[in-house]
């Protein structure tokens, strides 16, 4: 005889989704942002993975050179890691969201210092973190349909290629006329 447990296991194994749930949209627009900021500095998308405990990852690179500044990159990267804020702040929706990652950046800060002590004409740590905000704000409003378009793309947990996304991009760029 079936214990209870075992019996509701059974249960819940037997309904059958006819689709697979999504994940929520502020994950999609959150992973969405990171490619599009990313993909509009010349990074090259390596994927996006949406894990079912509704985290993610958007994994990018630039191609390095003898002659590459390294501030430039740095202020590049944190701009493209800052738009998981800028992109969560232009829907009221998610804010609490936003404030609730909000006080996850240290890395943020260690390039705001380290180009600091590269170039320190471009002002005090706070000042370079203030123009990077500025800058990561401006790229996720002038790219908000874009993000919005990719997000929508990103209907299931799983993953997406570099490939995936470069067409998914493509496509959302070409219905956009962009």
């Amino acid at each position: 005889m079936m214990n209870t447990y075992d019996w509701w296991v059974a249960k819940l194994r037997a309904i059958r989704h006819s689709k697979p749930p999504e994940p929520p949209m502020r994950l999609r627009l959150h992973e969405a942002g990171h490619a599009v900021v990313g993909h509009r500095f010349g990074y090259t998308q390596q994927g996006i993975m949406l894990r079912e405990d509704d985290t993610g990852e958007t994994s990018q690179q630039h191609a390095t050179g003898m002659d590459d500044d390294m501030s430039v990159r740095l202020q590049t990267e944190t701009i493209i890691s800052m738009a998981r804020f800028a992109v969560t702040l232009e829907y009221p929706e998610y804010r609490t969201d936003a404030l609730r990652i909000g006080g996850d950046v240290q890395s943020e800060l260690v390039h705001a210092a380290i180009i600091h002590r590269i170039d320190p004409a471009m002002g005090s740590t706070d000042e370079i973190m203030d123009a990077m905000w500025a800058r990561t704000r401006l790229a996720t409003r002038n790219n908000k349909p874009l993000i919005q378009a990719v997000a929508a793309r990103l209907d299931h947990y799983g993953s997406w290629t570099g490939e995936d996304i470069r067409r998914i991009i493509d496509e959302c760029e070409k219905e956009l006329g962009q």
